[in-house]
């Protein structure tokens, strides 16, 4: 039974140390914020042939992964092994087992060294230490003195450098852009390419730089400035800074980001409907539009271009007013022979066109380019409407209208179609911010925003809403609709509920 015991007790501490490591590597993960997995720019093909570059290095060109949580198929395994090749990182040696650890946070003093090495700075003897937290024993002296001493990296204001502390991608963009030398891209004045970094923020200039260099393009248009950087993600920043073949395409035509509102959607090689499908997104993810030609626009993701159906995404200017250029169909209800709702001489056909002219106006000094259906006293099918949004190439629709019932009878609400309609959902948001805005400008009671499948909002396939600001029949509502002053009201809570939709 000896032996027997002897091999249970090797089993048990093999579990046990198994457990440990399996424990401390997922509390190395989730030490970063959940955020840091979604940084897709460092998670899509590099522009890296792999062919010519053989020659370059050799770790990279084998195919074996020279650390254990580097797998070949790891998104940053090129970089980490130039770099390792290089000796400017060394990685861990475990039981005789190499890891890097990707997925911890780098810190101060870790990235001090990379930094320096990359360089081919030397290593500086300390006998008298700078910072308080750094005395001349620490691991990291030589590096951080060498890294102070060239203005790459500062301590604080009461003498420490916080050695073990994280870096945040903002600070790393930064650090990069100094020790580098990057010099300012070849664009004019300050356009905002991530939506999550303004150009007055403190980091804007260091973060263009990585940007135009192709050192970083963000994920979903975002750069997570706040966010810790992890240390694979560091090794590929400062591999791709030191060899162009690393670095990602760069395309500074970004005219908006697009959010896919289709529950997936099919990208094309070209931009027509028989073009091979390349791919296919899902419903939430963020792309940068580049062009929009009809119904189609041209879109770089991933690090790659493709081609969807504009009809399907919320576009979103990445600078200035949030309609400028979007295509808007605002629909003055009924007209010609069909008066809509009266009341005595006051016809519903006149009141609506009155206030999507003044809709139309407000958008356009916008930018947005607006499309009537109808600007004079005539008649218009239902369907000719739908029409006249589709041979547009539509963005939006808003059809305007009065309603009509017992005197008693008063308020505003919009309707929407989830029924037919495939941007249901995002005409419910825009009902409802054009109800939001009426209501409280206009003083209208609520009757809310409701799901009703009327002709014009189930036939079109982009966000469509049907607008009834107001009872005809209803004395304090009758006031209002015929009132120049509170004509201008609607019209104005008509636009901001746009802006509001394309700024959510």
């Amino acid at each position: 039974m000896q032996p027997l015991r002897l091999l249970l007790f090797c089993l048990l501490v093999l579990f046990c140390y198994s457990s440990a490591a399996y424990a401390e590597t997922d509390s190395s993960v989730t030490s970063s914020p959940d955020v840091l997995q979604e940084i897709r720019d460092f998670h899509q093909p590099s522009p890296f042939d792999a062919e010519s570059s053989r020659s370059s290095f050799s770790a990279a060109s084998t195919g074996k992964a020279t650390f254990a949580d580097v797998p070949a198929d790891h998104w940053a395994k090129r970089e980490i092994e130039f770099l390792y090749e290089r000796a400017i990182i060394q990685g861990y040696n475990e039981n005789g087992v190499m890891k890097f650890h990707p997925n911890e946070n780098v810190t101060r003093a870790q990235a001090a060294k990379m930094i320096m090495k990359a360089l081919g700075e030397s290593e500086k003897k300390v006998t008298r230490a700078r910072f308080t937290d750094v005395p001349p024993s620490h691991w990291a002296a030589g590096w951080i003195e060498r890294a102070a001493e060239k203005g790459i990296f500062k301590g604080y204001d009461d003498g420490m450098f916080r050695p073990n502390d994280p870096l945040k991608r903002s600070q790393m963009s930064k650090i990069i852009a100094i020790a580098f030398k990057l010099p300012e891209p070849a664009v004019a004045g300050n356009q905002q390419i991530f939506r999550d970094v303004n150009p007055n923020y403190w980091a804007y200039p260091y973060i263009a730089k990585l940007y135009y260099h192709g050192i970083s393009n963000g994920s979903e248009n975002r750069f997570m400035p706040e966010s810790y950087i992890s240390r694979g993600q560091f090794a590929a920043f400062v591999a791709r800074t030191l060899n162009k073949d690393f670095r990602l395409p760069v395309n500074s035509s970004v005219i908006a980001t697009g959010k896919v509102t289709a529950n997936v959607l099919n990208v094309r090689s070209a931009g027509n409907a028989n073009a091979s499908v390349i791919d296919r997104l899902v419903h939430g993810t963020v792309v940068n539009v580049l062009d929009i030609n009809g119904y189609w626009a041209k879109i770089l993701y991933n690090g790659k271009t493709g081609y969807v159906h504009k009809s399907y995404l919320k576009l979103k200017n990445i600078s200035g007013n949030p309609v400028q250029g979007r295509i808007i169909v605002i629909d003055a209800g009924h007209g010609g022979t069909d008066p809509g709702t009266v009341n005595g001489k006051t016809y519903e056909k006149n009141i609506v066109l009155s206030v999507a002219k003044k809709v139309k106006q407000k958008l356009e000094s916008a930018g947005a380019k607006v499309i009537m259906t109808r600007e004079t006293d005539v008649f218009k099918k239902l369907e000719e409407r739908v029409q006249i949004a589709k041979n547009n190439y539509a963005e939006l629709f808003v059809s305007i209208h009065v309603n009509s019932a017992s005197p008693s009878a008063s308020g505003t609400e919009t309707y929407y179609d989830t029924s037919k309609n495939p941007n249901g959902y995002e005409s419910y948001l825009l009902a409802k911010a054009i109800q939001q805005q009426i209501v409280s400008n206009a003083s209208m009671k609520d009757r809310g925003v409701k799901d009703y499948n009327f002709y014009v909002v189930r036939n079109n396939n982009v966000p469509s809403v049907l607008i009834e600001l107001g009872f005809i029949t209803n004395s304090s509502d009758y006031q209002k609709l015929t009132s120049d002053y509170y004509q201008n009201i609607f019209a104005q809570s008509i636009y901001n509920g746009i802006v509001q939709y394309y700024s959510q």
